[in-house]
């Protein structure tokens, strides 16, 4: 097929491109920064997916589009941003596939649609989100579910992903390693919280499984790798990795929260994403449990194990972690 990937330059589709092109698809990819050279079966459109005029040079014979561009970061993004990206360019794409005949979508949702819940998530429960971030994903999503409506013939995917992690990623799980491997990280209650996570390249199994499987009407799928783990047994996994004593260290949580609230009034006056607040700590430490039926329910079986891809990220992380990341480097974090 002809394949439009959007945010062709991010985390999950430097994975995602190549293997697409290794199952002899063609691939057209669109993203504002530059991104690595492939081969002859990759396409590269420098633009905005608000860019009316790029989107329509990347979309030419498209007949799939998987969009993962979107805004995301902890700190730092206003509401009337999440729309206008999220919101906003998901509209412009499906604009362009009406004009262009596409017949097939798949969206790079969030379990942030489900918001902040300390039960488990799954693919019945009603959308409550929480935050800026999620209620633009949720906003996103019911445009991609209208214009799967408007013809029989259409497919929509919803792939819900939880966190993602791997190598080349800077984001929350490298921040982790980093502590724990440097000596400083300090645990925080009782470590007894679950912690969904997804390892991107069975995040990509997942995506070829669903597109070679899709029906008319809209489908929706939850993303996270299982057995689940806790926040204790993830630190130990990445210990055992590192080669380095588990942390030991625990601190009461409501004394972690006192601490950091100071800096939750600095990180606002100063308006600096700062590593130690209460909200990152609460963030940790709260349960976010989300369990992934549907696509399991489908036949989806992954290829790689948690052990194996926290293993795999930390063959990376000695690898590179002497290494700056820029700003280009910060990957997708979904939840």
């Amino acid at each position: 097929m002809n394949i439009l990937v959007t945010g062709s330059s991010g985390f999950i589709a430097r994975f995602l491109i190549p293997a697409l092109g290794a199952k002899g698809h063609r691939v057209v990819g669109i993203d504002k920064r530059e991104g690595p050279a492939y081969g002859n079966y990759f396409r590269f459109v420098h633009g905005n997916i608000l860019d009316r005029g790029a989107v329509e040079r990347a979309m030419a014979d498209a007949e799939l589009v998987l969009h993962l561009a979107a805004e995301h970061k902890d700190f730092g993004v206003s509401e009337a941003l999440y729309h206008q990206v999220n919101v906003d360019g998901t509209e412009n794409l499906l604009q362009h596939a009406s004009a262009g005949q596409i017949r097939r979508f798949i969206f790079y949702s969030s379990v942030a649609v489900y918001g902040d819940r300390l039960t488990p998530t799954h693919e019945a429960l009603a959308p409550a989100p929480s935050s800026p971030y999620g209620q633009s994903k949720f906003l996103a999503e019911q445009r991609v579910q209208a214009w799967a409506a408007q013809a029989a013939d259409r497919s929509a995917v919803m792939l819900r992903p939880t966190v993602v992690f791997g190598p080349n990623n800077y984001a929350n799980m490298y921040r982790l390693i980093q502590s724990v491997q440097k000596g400083r990280y300090v645990g925080v209650g009782d470590g007894g919280n679950i912690k969904s996570i997804g390892y991107v390249e069975n995040v990509v199994a997942a995506t070829v499984f669903l597109m070679d499987r899709m029906t008319s009407g809209v489908s929706i799928y939850n993303y996270a790798d299982s057995p689940h783990m806790t926040t204790q047994a993830l630190v130990t996994s990445i210990a055992r990795n590192l080669g380095v004593k588990v942390p030991a260290i625990r601190v009461p949580k409501p004394l972690a929260l006192a601490c950091a609230f100071p800096f939750d009034i600095v990180a606002r006056v100063t308006k600096r994403d700062l590593p130690l607040t209460a909200k990152r700590i609460a963030k940790f430490t709260n349960p976010t449990h989300h369990e992934a039926e549907n696509i399991r329910l489908a036949g989806f079986a992954a290829p790689y194990s948690l052990e194996d891809g926290i293993r795999k990220t930390i063959e990376w992380y000695g690898r590179r972690q002497y290494a700056r990341p820029s700003q280009e480097q910060v990957g997708f974090d979904a939840a």
